[in-house]
C-alpha cells in the first residue's frame, strides 16, 4: 500500500456529506448496472494502469459509512464481526478494536471501546450500516472478508508428565480479512482524493467546528495524547465563537 503522509497542516479541504453521498452514488449506479470499480493509479516508469475491483456493493456502503460516521482507524474496521452490532433505544451501537502501533510493539492486548451514534439523526448513513449486518445470522461472521488462506493445525496428544506420544496433523481453511490495501484501492475508485484515514481526520475537523472541545475528541476517538486533540480545536470558528459570547457577571 502506497505510503501515505498525513497533510492535515497543508490542506483545508476534508470530506463533508456532499463527497460521502457521492461515493455511495457511484456504488448505486455500478451495483445497477453490475459493473466493476476502477481503481487507477501511476507505476514507477509514470505509465497509468488501472484494476478492475469486483466487490459486495452493499458491503463497501457499509464500510465507507462507518469509516465517515465513526471515525475509526481502518484497521479498526475491518475487524468488525457480526457480534460487535447491537441496537438499543434508537442508538447503534459498535465495539471497535483498537490497534495501534505503540500496544504492539508494547505487546499490549488491544483495547475494545465502544460507539453509539443516534440511528434516526443519521440515518441516510446508519441504514446501510444496519441493511448489511442484517444479512449476517452468525455471530461470529466477520463483516469484512477476504482470501481465504490454508494451513496445517496441529495437535500434540501427550501423556501425565507432558512427554507427546503423537502428532496429528489437520489441513485447515481459515477465512481471513480484507486487506489495508484492498480497502485503500475501493475508497481511491470511489474518489481518488480521499483514502481511509481522512475520514477520521475530517471528522474530528467537523466535531472541533461544531464546537466539542479537546477532551470529547479524545474520548471518542481513542488518542492517547491531548496535544492529538488540541491542534483540532485550536483557533477554529468555534472557539473563537465561544470566547467572543462569553457572558460575565
Amino acid at each position: 500500500m502506497p505510503t501515505v503522509v498525513a497533510r492535515w497542516r497543508q490542506e483545508d479541504r476534508i470530506i463533508r456529506d456532499s463527497d460521502v453521498d457521492q461515493m455511495l452514488k457511484i456504488l448505486e449506479d455500478a451495483q445497477k448496472s453490475s459493473f466493476p470499480l476502477i481503481y487507477r493509479s501511476k507505476r514507477k516508469d509514470g505509465k497509468e494502469c488501472s484494476e478492475k475491483l469486483f466487490v459486495n456493493y452493499d458491503m463497501v456502503k457499509c464500510l465507507v459509512c462507518l469509516l465517515y460516521v465513526f471515525g475509526r482507524r481502518i484497521s479498526g474496521v475491518l475487524q468488525l464481526k457480526r457480534e460487535d452490532f447491537w441496537t438499543k433505544k434508537g442508538y447503534l451501537y459498535v465495539r471497535f478494536t483498537v490497534l495501534k502501533k505503540a500496544r504492539r510493539k508494547e505487546q499490549l492486548k488491544p483495547r475494545t471501546r465502544v460507539k453509539r451514534i443516534n440511528i434516526k439523526k443519521q440515518r441516510k448513513y446508519t441504514r446501510h450500516i444496519v441493511d448489511y449486518i442484517s444479512t449476517f445470522k452468525d455471530p461470529e461472521a466477520n463483516l469484512f472478508p477476504g482470501r481465504s488462506r490454508s494451513h496445517v493445525l496441529k495437535v500434540k496428544r501427550k501423556n501425565d508428565k507432558g512427554e507427546i506420544l503423537k502428532t496429528y496433523e489437520y489441513n485447515m481453511t481459515a477465512k481471513g480479512l480484507m486487506s489495508r490495501q484492498r480497502a485503500y484501492k475501493i475508497i481511491k475508485a470511489l474518489n481518488p482524493n480521499v483514502y481511509p484515514h481522512w475520514f477520521r481526520h475530517s471528522l474530528a475537523t467537523q466535531l472541533a467546528e461544531e464546537g466539542i472541545d479537546a477532551w470529547q475528541l479524545m474520548n471518542w476517538f481513542d488518542w492517547d495524547r491531548f496535544g492529538t486533540a488540541k491542534r483540532y480545536v485550536a483557533g477554529t470558528a468555534a472557539m473563537t465563537r465561544d470566547i467572543s459570547n462569553r457572558e460575565v457577571g
